[in-house]
């Protein structure tokens, strides 16, 4: 179990344990149940992946339902409610407990409970897309029955949370993390049910036309950026300091980063459609908070390098500091990334093509998914009592999600703006548009060589966490390092 240098007192060491021991089984459960969810998206985007270039490929009596159209968003709502949010929450609830200094005497039944109708709603929501019963809107397809259960399942787990914050004692100091979680608490209830009432409730009533397209635009960046971007800050915040045993470097920053965030994060989704038929406000709006959102991931940056200052080498052995470095960098290209979408020079060509693909998975895999899977990496052993079998399995785990997550990115951006430049010119205007899927070709058997990579990697994390779970890792009070060039390892926190 990695550690901050610095030793605690015992009195420390058993209130941590007693913290540990509360909240145990919501935290494995959810990350247990996020770690399948993530092997199942892994294989269906493998599958989607194909059916680009290879329609014909499982194209057969019983397998009707294995088309694109409902493998990609099966794939993509499985990576987002399955394996991100519940991901985002096991570790949202570690920390809150941990920040607060709070042993959760009752409610862990009622977080569990909450994680059992949180996948019943996923379930019933992929297996509705794969019927046919799923809708069209990106990133809301599960069929319009499901939102109020997930819903209120998120509710349940995020008045825990908001419970435990308000009664803390507050004698842990700067608590940055805790504001990002206890930010994404509040903000994901008011972006889901906003976009569920205008689009699969009033809507069907009177349709909305494109302003609803804006809206859905609007719901896939705010959720980006007001969910999955603090909850995966707020892990970076708690195990940057943690495990270099450095306090954050500058407070002033973090606050300043927190409310940039906080405030350009739910002005983004309608440059999407610049262009389109919307007044023209609106795209230039969310292009330029698109644009302004480098400033605060500027800041994150800096204050994340400052606080690492002199203590770079422990990525070297740190698994928890190796990949929440990957996406504390990774948040910094998302951020440029959006900026360049966001304007008219790059967004016209790119709206609608691969390239808005690979910035979902930038954001979702390439940030958010490597913070926790250092969140993960740090947690699990303090809960499961154990220690992570091997090291080498971690490298593993690693490389190839860095491999996969960089191969996808870059071929799904370079590959997106060739697809765009097809499109935009006036020599293709009056040809078939399947003749920029076929001149994109290479770029989509790209997407599937690094989904390949990625299914490897998850499938050796899958069974890495399922012995962790079932207490079978590692009976040793030395951490799991990727390197060792000592004799003992410190004791854990």
């Amino acid at each position: 179990m990695e550690t901050n240098p610095t030793a605690p007192s015992s009195d420390d060491s058993l209130r941590r344990a007693a913290i540990d021991r509360s909240v145990k089984w919501p935290v494995l459960f959810l990350f247990a149940n996020a770690a399948m969810w993530l092997l199942a998206a892994t294989l269906l985007g493998l599958l989607s992946s194909v059916k680009l270039y290879a329609p014909e490929f499982l194209d057969g009596k019983w397998t009707w339902w294995l088309n694109y159209g409902r493998l990609q968003p099966a794939h993509m709502n499985a990576l987002i409610y399955g394996w991100a949010m519940q991901a985002g929450l096991g570790a949202a609830i570690w920390l809150v407990a941990r920040r607060t200094g709070t042993v959760l005497q009752r409610g862990a039944g009622t977080l569990v409970t909450a994680g059992i109708f949180w996948n019943i709603g996923v379930t019933l929501g992929v297996v509705g897309i794969f019927s046919g019963a799923g809708t069209s809107l990106q990133w809301l397809e599960f069929p319009v029955w499901v939102w109020p259960l997930l819903l209120t399942a998120f509710l349940m787990i995020a008045w825990r949370l908001v419970g435990m914050f308000l009664a803390a004692p507050r004698s842990e100091g700067f608590q940055i993390s805790t504001w990002y979680v206890i930010g994404a608490c509040f903000w994901f209830p008011w972006i889901y049910l906003t976009a569920n009432l205008f689009l699969n409730t009033w809507s069907l009533d009177a349709p909305l036309g494109a302003i609803g397209a804006g809206i859905n635009g609007w719901y896939v960046n705010t959720l980006i950026l007001l969910v999955f971007a603090p909850l995966g800050l707020g892990a970076t915040y708690y195990f940057i300091p943690k495990i270099t045993g450095q306090p954050i470097a500058s407070t002033q920053l973090a606050v300043l980063g927190f409310w940039g965030l906080a405030i350009f994060g739910g002005w983004t989704g309608f440059q999407k459609y610049m262009g389109g038929p919307l007044p023209a406000w609106m795209p230039a709006v969310g292009g330029a908070a698109a644009l302004l959102l480098v400033i605060p991931a500027a800041i994150v940056a800096l204050n994340h390098h400052l606080t690492t200052a002199g203590q770079h080498g422990m990525i070297q052995t740190s698994p928890t500091l190796r990949f929440t470095f990957v996406g504390s960098f990774s948040f910094v290209i998302m951020c440029v990334v959006a900026a360049l979408l966001g304007t008219f020079w790059f967004g016209a060509t790119l709206q609608f093509t691969y390239a808005e693909y690979g910035f979902h998975l930038l954001a979702i895999y390439g940030f958010f998914s490597m913070s926790m899977f250092g969140a993960i990496y740090y947690i699990v052993p303090r809960l499961a009592g154990c220690e992570w079998l091997s090291a080498r399995v971690i490298r593993q785990h690693f490389w190839y999600s860095v491999y996969g997550i960089s191969t996808l990115v870059v071929c799904m951006l370079v590959g997106g703006l060739a697809q765009g430049e097809s499109v935009n010119s006036p020599e293709n205007w009056n040809l078939p548009f399947i003749g920029s899927i076929v001149n994109s070709r290479g770029y989509l058997i790209g997407r599937t060589l690094a989904w390949i990579f990625i299914l490897w990697s998850n499938l050796w994390f899958f069974f890495h966490l399922m012995l962790m779970v079932f207490g079978l890792g590692r009976r040793s009070v030395q951490p799991t390092l990727l390197e060792v060039h000592h004799e003992e390892a410190p004791a854990a926190a």
